[in-house]
């Protein structure tokens, strides 16, 4: 295969919730203000349901606004990468049993706050491709 040449072969659904499982880092992506707009976050999986936790301001009042987002996760090496997008709908917890099943993540922030709030995403539509050179 020439060096300039590359590869696409989409993932399949397991593929794709196995690579998000092994990955602390992700995109949300949302609309703020009617303009689009990303925030990376670190997030938890349980039951194929993401999870992440965050203080009140522009991510929570987007999603208590429109709650259709699109969630990112990619992996970027010399000879393969992967990339797989997540589109589901984002929902504040505010149930105690709903918390709890997010708190059961055992996610820990990477900043050291007061990060209060819990945000589920349940998927609609989980897509991914691996790309090799």
């Amino acid at each position: 295969m020439d060096l300039n040449e590359q590869s696409i072969t989409p993932m399949t659904e397991d593929e794709c919730w196995e690579f998000l499982s092994m990955q602390p880092i992700g995109r949300l992506g949302t609309a703020v203000a009617g303009e689009p707009e990303i925030f990376p976050l670190n997030f938890a999986m349980a039951d194929r349901t993401i999870y992440f936790h965050t203080i009140p301001g522009t991510k929570v009042a987007e999603v208590a606004i429109n709650e259709k987002v699109a969630f990112e996760v990619d992996q970027w090496g010399p000879e393969i990468a992967y990339s797989v997008v997540v589109k589901g709908t984002a929902e504040i917890l505010e149930n105690d049993a709903d918390i709890a099943a997010a708190e059961s993540t055992n996610l820990v922030s990477y900043l050291d706050d007061t990060r209060d709030t819990w945000v589920r995403i349940t998927p609609t539509q989980v897509t991914g491709r691996r790309l090799q050179r």
